[in-house]
């Protein structure tokens, strides 16, 4: 019985580690920076203000995503080296 949950522990924290590495991987966030600002047609006619265009989007991971990234790739070594060492023994 204690090598059954033994065996669900390994493979719940490898579980583990991909899922938070997973989640922190799709977590990041997008910004823009603006660029050209020009009057349109319509706030030409005093209609609305001016259009701005965005130049790039760029792409940044937060701290906290950073290091959900880091726990779960941790997590995966270590389910990954407790599965070869079992396998090793048998």
């Amino acid at each position: 019985m204690r090598k059954f949950f033994k065996d669900i522990w390994e493979n719940f924290i490898l579980l583990l580690g991909t899922g938070l590495f997973t989640y922190g991987l799709f977590s990041f966030n997008s910004s823009y920076v603006e660029g050209i600002r020009f009057k349109s047609y319509y706030e030409r006619l005093n209609l609305s203000s001016t259009i701005t265009y965005p130049i790039a989007t760029y792409y940044h991971y937060d701290s906290t995503e950073l290091i959900l990234l880091t726990i779960g790739a941790i997590f995966i070594v270590i389910g990954l080296i407790k599965l070869k060492t079992k396998h090793d023994k048998n």
